[in-house]
């Protein structure tokens, strides 16, 4: 019975965190449209009878100014809308209110029935929707919003006021101008400059009163960013994480879950590393926690995630989570394979391995040698010269690879780890890779991998270092070791049939030529290793674009997201 009730309470709050996000995106999608409407009706001439009709009953200034006002009350929903899309409770009372104000303004500004009865709809079905809308405006976003309102305010105040005292003066001297001067103004014989204002003040104040709406509820309506963990306390976080990890955690990615960048929700026994950025919540690796509350927490997570008006996506999703993040509304997309070589199988012997034998061997007879270290306890020696080497072939100045790497090296804190490396015939180091541990392969996971520019490094160099630790994993016992991910192998390497795939294949060849999709698949495939599927798991399609950028930001490309840590190696 227990078991029984648990799961329905979990398909209880599964189903209304889908309703809430599909509440959103309706709210959006609705205010949107009605706020377009509102534009062109404001634009358009209402009809010749209805406002001959109108103008019995009220004086001409009046739809007039109706058609104005409506104009900025649709470009406030235009915004409001967006607000809506991230569950904002002051989005949902604008608009509630604004669109009681266009139906107002639609039926004054030319009766309008058919778009005055759409905005009413609209209003009472929205307010049916208020608990889909919990989201605040942060004291900071209101601050910034209010000094721009009040200067923005103030600047327009101004402007109007100049203009009106500018009016008046004119309207004094023309009343002293004779028939005469008057034509010799509007003839442009005056000798008098030219008043520039008289036709364009107002489209001009209009235009800045807009941009100042605009700002405030762009501020006021953004996401609400976390509260940041800096110094102590993020470091307390971080090793209240580690815990889980260590407990918990044995896939290829879970130790990248203590990446400095990352911030942890905790849920039971069970956590969820993530970082926000523009309203983008990623999650990488999956949640880390005992099997019996995946569930659960999930929830709790998405419900957190809700609450603080984000989108959500999951980099490098592993197959067994992928029905629970889409029971929550969310969309898998596959996005390649992740490489792992089962060590004691494998063997340098046959042809299929001859390439790899031939690096290896010609890396060898050039006097290389390798050595297997903790990066926890390296010499201070030691680490100088990895670390001198790690800056020759970094791109940029920091560790990138949210969902891959673990943004630093040789720390004393990070325990359990492997590190490979490679030396010249003089003792020098030419190469290193570092490894985080895995224990659901019993071994170790691919974390960064560094190698000398010297133009005389022997090719293969990569090949010799990989090949050596996967000789040294079975020595010591383990079985596994997770090189990378291969993007999109599947289309890559010609599996799926048919002309959509084949068209895919097309454009993945061309993309290659830039981003080597097809040199990584190649390089992990000479090791014959198991291909695991990974996934990015997404919102709506109405999110797909700010999170495809978010996402490849995070991972430090421009191409395409989540593409793996080979880019830039050649000669491997």
């Amino acid at each position: 019975m227990g078991w029984f009730t648990a799961i329905i309470l979990f398909m209880d709050n599964m189903r209304r965190t889908y309703r809430r996000d599909l509440s959103r995106r309706a709210a959006s999608y609705v205010v949107a449209i009605l706020a377009l409407v509102g534009l062109l009706s404001a634009a358009s001439r209402p009809l010749r009878g209805m406002l001959a009709y109108l103008l019995q009953v009220v004086p001409f200034v009046v739809p007039q100014t109706a058609a104005v006002t409506l104009v900025f009350v649709s470009f406030t929903l235009l915004f409001t809308a967006r607000g809506l899309r991230r569950g904002q409770r002051l989005a949902w009372a604008v608009a509630v209110i604004l669109l009681v104000v266009s139906s107002v303004l639609h039926i004054v500004k030319g009766i309008d029935f058919e778009e005055a009865a759409l905005s009413l709809v609209a209003v009472i079905w929205l307010a049916t929707q208020f608990k889909a809308f919990p989201v605040l405006p942060s004291r900071a976003a209101a601050i910034r919003a209010a000094v721009v309102g009040l200067a923005g305010g103030a600047a327009v105040l101004g402007m109007a006021t100049g203009l009106a005292m500018r009016a008046d003066r004119q309207h004094r001297r023309d009343v002293g101008d004779t028939v005469d001067e008057l034509v010799r103004k509007l003839g442009g014989n005056s000798s008098l400059p030219i008043d520039f204002g008289g036709h364009f003040a107002d489209p001009v104040l209009v235009a800045i009163g807009l941009c100042v709406l605009g700002t405030v509820l762009w501020l006021l309506l953004s996401p609400r960013a976390p509260a940041p963990l800096t110094g102590p306390a993020h470091h307390a976080e971080r090793e209240r994480a580690r815990v889980l990890v260590d407990t918990h955690g044995g896939g290829t990615l879970d130790y990248f879950a203590l990446r400095d960048d990352k911030q942890w929700f905790f849920s039971g026994h069970s956590m969820v590393a993530y970082t926000v950025k523009k309203g983008v919540c990623l999650v990488s690796p999956d949640p880390i926690g005992p099997t019996n509350e995946r569930e659960e927490t999930w929830v709790e997570f998405m419900l957190y995630v809700q609450h603080s008006g984000w989108s959500v996506s999951v980099l490098g999703a592993a197959a067994p989570w992928l029905p629970i993040y889409e029971s929550s509304g969310l969309r898998s997309v596959y996005i390649g394979d992740e490489a792992v070589v089962d060590c004691p199988s494998f063997t340098l012997e046959g042809p299929s391995m001859k390439s790899l034998r031939q690096a290896h061997g010609r890396v060898a007879r050039s006097g290389y040698t390798t050595s297997f270290h903790d990066p926890a306890t390296l010499k201070d020696s030691v680490r100088g010269e990895l670390m001198e080497l790690s800056t020759q072939s970094r791109r940029g100045e920091a560790e990138r690879g949210f969902s891959m790497t673990l943004s630093r090296l040789f720390n004393p804190e990070d325990t359990g780890m492997l590190l490979s490396i490679a030396r010249d015939a003089t003792g020098a180091a030419q190469a290193f890779i570092q490894w985080v541990p895995a224990r659901d392969i019993e071994g170790w996971s691919l974390d960064v991998m560094r190698r000398s520019k010297s133009p005389e490094l022997p090719n293969g160099i990569m090949d010799f270092l990989i090949t050596e630790t996967i000789h040294h994993v079975t020595a010591e016992g383990g079985h596994g070791l997770g090189l990378n991910f291969a993007t999109f192998r599947r289309l890559v390497a010609g599996e799926p049939e048919g002309r959509l795939a084949k068209a895919s294949q097309s454009v993945l060849e061309k993309a290659s030529q830039r981003t080597q999709i097809t040199t990584l698949w190649k390089f992990n495939a000479k090791y014959r290793p198991e291909w695991v599927p990974r996934y990015v798991v997404i919102g709506g399609m109405d999110e797909l674009a700010a999170q495809g950028f978010v996402i490849a930001a995070a991972e430090g490309m421009t191409e395409i997201p989540v593409i793996g840590r080979f880019l830039g190696h050649s000669g491997q």
